[in-house]
């Protein structure tokens, strides 16, 4: 019986060891998934913000174009940039 509790405790410890090991690669790889996921996630607003700017230009160029072709009036000055 004596010799049964040190194997049981083996068995014990290494249990323990393989539970905390598999926990550390779940953490690790949600870990990673999250970083990834934040990472994209502020590339898509920056592009979206760039998005933003460019239809902003688009339509000073329209305006601007549109005043110049225009042959009924005098040509105006575009909106001045945000920038």
């Amino acid at each position: 019986m004596v010799a049964e509790v040190p194997a049981a405790t083996q068995i014990v410890v290494d249990a323990w060891a393989l539970l905390v090991a598999a926990a550390g690669i779940v953490i690790t790889v949600l870990g990673t998934g999250l970083s990834i996921t934040f990472h994209l996630a502020g590339r898509i607003d920056h592009q979206s913000d760039e998005i933003g700017h460019v239809r902003e230009r688009v339509a000073r160029l329209e305006v601007l174009f549109a005043n110049r072709g225009d042959s009924s009036g005098p040509a105006t000055e575009p909106p001045a940039a945000d920038e």
